[in-house]
């Protein structure tokens, strides 16, 4: 086996996207490293895009077999090959340690059944350590995707060219960020970078509005034709609006979209009660592994 390896520039956004497409079909051991994910992190306005030139890739012919990539900035990473391509994993790995980790290290999260992995990353010093990632995963064939709204809200898709402010408006108070919405050019310039992402599915990202017309909810959901599963990411509620079960009904909305598409289930990075409650169910756990 001859491979060949290369720095990641642009052209190469979409041989990634297929990758990861590959590696969830068969084993879904990096379903916490889904297309969606890389594509919403390549997009999210905190990316250091910078670097994005160090991002790793492994040929075989034409054939991407192998990839490191750190996690929106240096500090952690995420690795992968194409099963029959083990033998690249330690040369993958040294790759990561020597060009992802910060000041305090590196750090990776392996699913908890992976022991292949976990031994790797313990014969390069790797310990565990007490951060971790949780994935649900929810069938979406024969739901109900049922729901009631308050007086007074409508849901309606995102639009791209119209809702920019809006949309960065719902998303920093929903996450509750501190002091005023930011709208200086260079945030306007990250936000209009997240809504061109190339598979980013208006028709998939659902906003509630009030008798105002302002938001005060937000549901995105990631759909591949080339996939069985839909990826949730964000979702949030206005303080104000919490408590009135819309962010329920707009998840639930987004989600009989993503059926209608051809989703047959959907995941999400979370523990949290609110997806248990509408059918989420434990899927899988990562523990993070860091290097000193």
């Amino acid at each position: 086996m001859k491979t060949v390896f290369k720095m990641f520039n642009r052209s190469y956004y979409e041989t990634v996207c297929d990758f990861l497409i590959e590696l969830s079909k068969d084993d879904r051991k990096h379903i916490n490293w889904n297309w969606a994910r890389w594509e919403w992190m390549f997009f999210h306005p905190e990316f250091e895009n910078s670097l994005v030139g160090k991002i790793g890739l492994w040929f075989d012919s034409d054939e991407l077999v192998g990839m490191t990539t750190y996690d929106h900035y240096y500090g952690e990473a995420f690795f992968a090959v194409k099963k029959g391509y083990e033998e690249l994993e330690k040369e993958i790995l040294e790759y990561a340690i020597n060009n992802f980790s910060n000041e305090n290290g590196l750090g990776i999260a392996v699913n908890d059944s992976d022991n292949h992995t976990i031994d790797l990353l313990h014969s390069y010093g790797f310990r565990k350590d007490t951060n971790s990632e949780n994935i649900l995963e929810k069938p979406l064939e024969f739901n109900n995707f049922d729901y009631t709204l308050p007086k007074g809200i409508k849901i309606k898709s995102i639009n791209i060219k119209e809702d920019l402010y809006k949309r960065h408006k719902v998303l920093w108070e929903g996450f509750e960020n501190d002091g005023d919405v930011p709208s200086d050019e260079q945030t306007i310039i990250q936000q209009k970078r997240m809504l061109s992402a190339p598979h980013l599915n208006p028709n998939l990202h659902t906003v509630a509005k009030n008798e105002d017309g302002e938001y005060v909810a937000y549901c995105g959901c990631w759909y591949s034709p080339n996939t069985d599963y839909a990826y949730v990411e964000p979702v949030c509620t206005i303080p104000q609006y919490r408590g009135e079960k819309i962010g329920k009904a707009l998840l639930l909305e987004s989600l009989r979209r993503c059926y209608s598409e051809g989703a047959k289930k959907a995941y999400v990075i979370s523990d949290a009660p609110f997806y248990k409650s509408i059918g989420f169910e434990q899927h899988s756990h990562y523990k993070f592994y860091w290097h000193d």
